[in-house]
């Protein structure tokens, strides 16, 4: 199997898969990447040299999560990674906007205080203001958290 066809594949397992904390840790592991590459072909050239994504489909097969993984790892050719970053990019996407859906506007949740992956503790109650990709908390405490709605839950009401 060729690098193309195991992008592929990765892609797929990336277009399906529901962890939601794997999903945050890659694309935070895929900023840094990316930056590297597009300095190193910025050394080489100007803009022009910074390829668009490679034009690569997902596979009908979807590698195992190892498989995965490892495809996202060992990925050197910056089109075929953006291919990776942008499927996993969609998937949070579509995920978080799943998960907006539970938290309409006035409704109480509670949130980690720091909003990233992996939720910590405390936890803050709040309510929410805005839904969306994004959720925004008008914390009791009187502060404002941002972030994504997967990491909120409902506050049960006594």
């Amino acid at each position: 199997m060729n690098q193309r066809e195991r992008v592929a594949r990765a892609a797929a397992f990336f277009e399906q898969c529901d962890d939601l904390a794997l999903l945050h840790r890659l694309t935070g592991e895929a900023a840094p990447r990316a930056r590297k590459y597009v300095a190193a072909l910025l050394a080489r050239g100007d803009e022009d040299t910074i390829p668009p994504p490679a034009d690569l489909r997902p596979a009908r097969e979807a590698a195992s999560r190892e498989e995965a993984l490892e495809t996202f790892r060992k990925t050197d050719d910056f089109a075929l990674f953006q291919v990776l970053a942008r499927a996993i990019g969609r998937r949070i996407e579509a995920l978080e906007i799943i998960a907006s859906a539970e938290f309409p506007a006035g409704a109480r949740v509670l949130v980690p205080r720091k909003s990233s992956y992996p939720a910590g503790t405390p936890e803050l109650a709040g309510t929410v203001e805005e839904s969306g990709t994004q959720l925004t908390v008008a914390l009791d405490n009187g502060e404002t958290w941002q972030g994504p709605p997967s990491l909120a839950r409902k506050e049960r009401q006594p």
